[in-house]
């Protein structure tokens, strides 16, 4: 919550940090996870090269799959993130990690940004098996939307999407428990409105990724 945004105070963080202490109050801290990189073999350059800056929206997008654990089942969470504006472009649950999960993920984000505001757009993702396969690349082509995967054994390019789908699991998933899978839908439904168009950023100049991004495509 930005109070600044919301009331008009302006308080240093120093001054908010005590006195979340004085009232026994402590921010959600991340867990951090060792990253492992996912091995194949394939001729896909990385475009992005942990370069993160972009200048105006769809100039680069993030890319990946996530688990879910429901109450008797597993879900799979595909999403997809703007480097420019941080907002979540279009995302997709499904019981399965395949290629359709993708595919429903990218056509949606893709009909949400018409050829004309998305030119040499380089949408990049990790080594996984959706991602490198032949359709994938096809869909890409046929959509002219440059491929981009990470290096053999290394994760750091894909840390934007990764971070979001931490931040979804910190401050919502992890919040609840014997989540079912209908739920679950609804959790992730109401996360993403929340991040998109209620969650203020200190990098978006304290907006939301949505506010950010309107001005931008005025």
């Amino acid at each position: 919550m930005n109070i600044k945004a919301i009331y008009g105070v302006c308080l240093t963080n120093a001054t908010i940090y005590r006195i979340m202490r004085l009232n026994g109050v402590q921010s959600i801290i991340r867990k951090k996870r060792k990253k492992y990189g996912k091995i194949s073999h394939h001729q896909i350059p990385n475009l992005l090269q942990r370069d993160f800056t972009t200048t105006a929206p769809n100039q680069k997008w993030s890319i990946d799959v996530s688990y879910l654990h429901a109450v008797g089942k597993r879900l799979y969470l595909c999403a997809i993130k703007d480097l420019y504006d941080k907002s979540i472009r279009a995302y997709s649950i499904s019981r399965f990690n395949d290629n359709r999960l993708v595919f429903e993920s990218l056509n949606k984000a893709l009909d949400e940004s018409p050829l004309n505001q998305r030119e040499g757009l380089i949408l990049h993702s990790d080594q996984g098996s959706q991602f490198t396969s032949i359709p994938y690349e096809l869909l890409l082509k046929e959509h002219q939307i440059q491929h981009s995967v990470s290096y053999k054994g290394s994760c750091a390019d894909n840390v934007p999407i990764e971070s979001w789908f931490s931040a979804l699991k910190t401050e919502s998933i992890y919040l609840h428990r014997k989540i079912t899978p209908e739920r679950m839908v609804e959790l992730v439904s109401t996360y993403v409105s929340y991040y998109n168009e209620k969650r203020l950023q200190e990098q978006l100049k304290e907006l939301t990724p949505i506010q950010y991004r309107s001005l931008a495509l005025r």
